[in-house]
């Protein structure tokens, strides 16, 4: 066994299991030739490097070009001496990603498992897998066997912590559109129920892999634990869960869509029937302005002083006004005391907090 470094380097060996983060090929035949099985993580690796490292662990030539050209569907393809096995984690995209980021986004991993070793090709960094051998190393594992089962599962787990923050953000969305429904906030949901949509298109597959591979799983080279079995049952369980929430955070997406045009449809009947209510304010009143500007021979003898002007005047259109409003506080058009959007607002999140 060659010597351990630290777990966090370039080469470090994980209890038993050494992990390499770069192909040296003196060192990968040493390995080979002393039979000792380890795990070779790279990332963005150029297509020379992926036939050389073909080429030391006896890789099928087809399983080399799938992992030249990224972009696969969750699937498992058996050759004589190995197999590839096309895996989906999933992280929240940075600030790098403007206006997509917090949205969750698959990552794709291919692991090419032979008798000997497994090596795990990446293109986008992702920090499940250094946490995975973290764990790896505190659990003392020693076989590649469960160091593989080990970053399965944390693959699978990576789904969860993305869909948290969307659903967290969910609720302030909901929070944000009993103030204010903003284009923005549409553009916002809408991102995120695409951004949704491929997570299925991953999560899905990938589950029905596990569920109809499962026997071809246990017998993959080099890989005899009777256990076996049930660890794979449990990444199945973990995905169903997966898909389970997926469902639960779509749904809220489309509860927000829904609060979005209601609100909008809201504002906008607000808006109308504050016109209406102002217009029909000036309907009498328009109809008493054009009356006496019709200039009548009566009218111009009669209103000749001050009381009779106030009276026939501003006096009538008072009491039109008056009489209007009373109607349409009794009819219920026109609220006096009516609680403020922030005090719902308040109501509705101690309503969610009551048990």
């Amino acid at each position: 066994m060659a010597p351990r470094a630290d777990a966090t380097g370039p080469a470090a060996s994980v209890a038993g299991v050494e992990v390499i983060d770069h192909c040296e090929p003196a060192h990968v035949r040493e390995l080979l030739d002393r039979g000792e099985r380890f795990w070779m993580a790279l990332q963005s690796p150029d297509d020379e490097t992926l036939h050389t490292v073909g080429e030391l662990l006896g890789l099928n030539p087809l399983a080399v070009e799938d992992s030249c050209q990224f972009g696969q569907r969750p699937k498992i393809d058996d050759y004589p001496d190995s197999a590839l096995l096309v895996f989906f984690g999933a992280r929240s995209q940075g600030p790098e990603a403007g206006e997509d980021a917090g949205l969750p986004e698959p990552v794709e991993v291919h692991f090419h498992i032979t008798a000997k070793a497994v090596l795990t090709v990446r293109r986008t960094d992702l920090t499940t897998l250094d946490g995975a051998r973290r764990r790896i190393a505190l659990r003392d594992v020693d076989t590649a066997e469960e160091a593989l089962y080990r970053v399965l599962d944390a693959l699978a787990a990576s789904f969860a912590d993305p869909l948290q923050e969307i659903e967290r953000e969910l609720d302030v969305i909901e929070d944000e559109l009993l103030d204010s429904s903003r284009p923005q906030t549409r553009l916002r949901l809408l991102d995120i129920k695409h951004s949704l949509v491929r997570m299925r298109h991953v999560v899905d597959p990938q589950r029905d892999v596990l569920a109809g591979h499962r026997d071809l799983l246990d017998q993959l080279p080099g890989f005899h634990d009777p256990g076996a079995h049930n660890i794979l049952r449990d990444l199945y369980d973990r995905l169903s869960l997966t898909s389970q929430q997926l469902d639960s955070v779509r749904e809220m997406v489309s509860n927000a869509l829904d609060l979005y045009v209601s609100a909008v449809s809201n504002r906008l009947n607000e808006i109308m029937k504050v016109l209406t209510i102002v217009a029909t304010f000036f309907l009498p009143l328009t109809f008493i302005t054009g009356f006496f500007g019709q200039n009548f021979g009566w009218m111009v003898e009669h209103v000749r002083s001050r009381e009779a002007f106030l009276i026939l005047g501003p006096g009538i259109a008072i009491v039109f006004v008056v009489a209007l409003f009373a109607t349409f506080v009794r009819a219920g058009f026109i609220t006096i005391g009516r609680p403020s959007r922030a005090a719902a607002r308040d109501r509705r999140a101690a309503s969610r907090r009551a048990p």
